[in-house]
């Protein structure tokens, strides 16, 4: 049988006929209530996603998204129905590591400090002390998969080589060394630079709790490009009160768009981004397109995915 896509991902007239072109016919989003014999899903729809998997005209074996993370899916439905299920890891790692060297830099060069002043016309020199080079501070990060990768490449580059916490512990090239999440704590206990780049897991909701940042004694920056929901805000919010931590850059958060009266916008040392780091315009396209495309040569030759198969059981 015919394979039939549902995009809920917008789709050029010309990725249409590239899909076409492979003998499969392609739905548009507005058609999801109508069109019958789904079987495969390219994007999602929060309103409208799990309706077309629990429709009984349809008979969905594998959903392509257009993230990284998987967490918003409903990954119990898809367990138990034996969905394939493939996400867009990589696509978003380049400008996400180059936002993360972007907020390592606007702390250690004193910029958060200058951009204040320019605000009030005031020249005020930081004192020698308060700055520092990429390649001077101990980095930490969470997670070493193509975030973590990427980033720890561009560090290379400055002349740092971090360190990497991941489940296991398995070494990972880029890095001068890994542990496992449960060993991290004398690595980090006098890191200047804490990353977290991990997928949205059970395993890592509120990991960056009150215990975490008590290990803490005055790191330089801590960086969230990984999950909001993987840090406990209250408890970094305590950290950067009593200087556990001293600087913050965020893109993620617990609830999005982080709610107006939330006390981390009035926070000085804090560098709040709108979940924009990933963002390449149509360099994320091409990627994420590229690798439905990958998938779907193969899907149709053997019934094989080959790009970014995931474990909806794990989340990633």
């Amino acid at each position: 049988m015919k394979e039939r896509i549902l995009a809920f991902q917008h789709l050029s007239p010309e990725q249409t006929e590239q899909l076409t072109s492979m003998g499969v016919d392609v739905i548009p989003a507005d058609q999801w209530d109508t069109a019958r014999d789904i079987s495969i899903v390219f994007g999602w729809s929060t309103e409208h996603g799990l309706a077309v998997l629990q429709d009984p005209h349809n008979n969905v074996h594998w959903i392509q998204t257009v993230s990284a993370g998987v967490d918003y899916l409903p990954l119990d439905w898809i367990t138990a129905h034996d969905i394939q299920l493939t996400n867009a890891s990589g696509a978003f790692s380049a400008a996400i590591a180059e936002s993360t060297i972007g907020y390592l830099l606007y702390f250690l060069r004193d910029f958060n400090e200058a951009v204040k002043n320019q605000a009030g016309h005031f020249w005020q020199r930081p004192l020698r002390s308060e700055m520092a080079t990429l390649a001077s501070q101990k980095v930490v990060i969470y997670g070493t998969g193509s975030i973590g990768q990427h980033i720890a490449e561009l560090l290379n580059g400055f002349g740092n080589y971090p360190f990497g916490v991941n489940r296991s512990g398995h070494g990972v090239s880029g890095f001068q060394g890994t542990v496992a999440m449960k060993d991290d704590a004398d690595l980090v206990k006098d890191a200047d630079i804490i990353i977290n780049a991990m997928p949205a897991t059970p395993s890592t909701v509120h990991y960056f709790n009150t215990d975490f940042f008590d290990k803490l004694n005055g790191t330089r920056v801590f960086v969230n490009v990984g999950r909001g929901k993987s840090v406990d805000e209250q408890a970094l919010m305590h950290a950067l009160l009593y200087q556990k931590v001293l600087n913050a850059g965020l893109d993620v958060f617990e609830t999005e768009p982080l709610p107006k009266d939330s006390k981390l916008w009035d926070y000085p040392n804090v560098l709040i981004t709108p979940h924009q780091t990933g963002f390449a315009g149509a360099e994320n396209i091409r990627a994420i397109f590229g690798y439905f495309k990958d998938n779907l040569a193969s899907w149709t030759q053997d019934g094989k995915l080959t790009v970014n198969l995931t474990d909806p059981s794990r989340g990633y």
